[in-house]
């Protein structure tokens, strides 16, 4: 690419005054702006706009939720312990070496949005007290800042600088969520085994007040596996047709009167605290793939993760991400030539405009479902 502007951004920020002009100049970043359609913007500056104070620049993938959390938070999340860290002496955002944030992405994201990705950085405190610079309506304002911090966006998409998020960091991150969203289910396989044993506990103190029946139930329902399904049907995008068909066949099957099949109609008319509560309480997710994949935060450690499609390219498959959170991953594709040769996989219709609709058969689908419940007992 060309080297206009600061590097590491989805937008163009001049790194000075003469930044822009001198490297617009150069004829092989003029003709690259040309092929990728960039201009200067404001072309003609009516209003500057001068700021004295530190301000933080959020750029992150509006349309994408994955994207949104390998691209910027992956590599935001080391900065932001150390930031919480020196400002709980005080109190006040001591630690945050910012007075305010702006974002090109979104606007009003820190302030009354509610996209996925700015709910879970006003969740987790992301900016201290920091507060939004709102937009001009006006076009031809120009912005200047005698300091801005950023990150460098997709420097940590692959996770591939070791140490810069470690165990403890993610998991004080994720132990922030729960906290936030109220999710039921403790994070670590530890801490939920002392629950567990508390619970039993406190239960032959109770004298007897409950319902056996009742009690059988209770029981019943905690030791089920629960397994959460979604097609994505309301997508246009990569749809799993005939889902519901298969499981509605698996249930009746003897080996699984203990999987708890539970079918999700469409996540984008959830609010961000009922999709995080979803995943927590799964023990397995298979879902047709897509960025929904990215609630896969507020799942508990020790989760096991299918994304289905006839090609699935996914952040949260990183080993390394589900090494951080103790996870399994595994992706179901499209069958190859030749027959079916007793794998998992997916046959696919192509749908145009970039839609694709896929379906399983039984015997795969039993077969996946073995998998998994095999993967949870190891």
């Amino acid at each position: 690419g060309h080297k206009c502007g600061m590097p590491g951004l989805h937008a163009m920020f001049a790194s000075s005054v003469g930044d822009w002009s001198d490297c617009i100049m150069e004829e092989d970043n003029s003709n690259l702006m040309e092929e990728w359609g960039q201009t200067q913007s404001p072309v003609n500056v009516s209003t500057i706009h001068f700021f004295q104070e530190p301000a933080f620049v959020l750029q992150f993938d509006a349309y994408d939720n994955q994207k949104s959390l390998f691209d910027m938070l992956m590599t935001y999340l080391p900065h932001w312990d150390k930031f919480l860290d020196g400002s709980r002496g005080d109190g006040d955002n001591g630690g945050f070496p910012f007075s305010s944030v702006i974002s090109h992405s979104l606007q009003g994201c820190l302030s009354h949005s509610h996209d996925w990705f700015c709910e879970i950085l006003h969740q987790m405190y992301a900016f201290g007290e920091a507060k939004e610079i709102p937009w001009e309506d006006n076009e031809n304002t120009l912005y200047c800042y005698r300091e801005l911090y950023y990150n460098q966006v997709g420097y940590q998409r692959n996770l591939d600088h070791e140490g810069l998020v470690t165990r403890e960091v993610f998991g004080e991150f994720r132990e922030m969520l729960f906290r936030k969203f109220g999710l039921p289910r403790r994070r670590t396989v530890e801490d939920r085994l002392a629950e567990l044993e508390y619970e039993k506990a406190q239960g032959k103190n109770n004298n007897g007040n409950k319902n056996n029946a009742d009690d059988a139930d209770d029981e019943d329902d905690g030791n089920d596996t629960k397994i959460i399904f979604y097609d994505n049907k309301l997508s246009e995008q990569t749809v799993w047709n005939q889902m519901e068909s298969l499981i509605s066949k698996a249930r009746g099957l003897e080996k699984y009167q203990n999987i708890n099949f539970v079918t999700q109609k469409d996540f984008n008319q959830l609010s961000v605290a009922q999709q995080a509560r979803k995943f927590n309480e799964a023990d397995a997710v298979i879902m047709a793939h897509g960025q929904h994949m990215a609630n896969a935060i507020f799942a508990v450690d020790g989760t096991s993760f299918v994304e289905v499609g006839c090609k699935v390219e996914s952040l949260i498959g990183n080993p390394r991400f589900m090494k951080l959170m103790d996870g399994k991953y595994r992706a179901v594709e499209k069958c190859t030539e030749g027959g079916d040769d007793g794998s998992v996989c997916v046959s696919c219709n192509e749908d145009g405009d970039d839609g694709v609709k896929f379906t399983m058969s039984p015997k795969a689908f039993e077969k996946l479902i073995d998998d998994v419940v095999a993967s949870l007992q190891e």
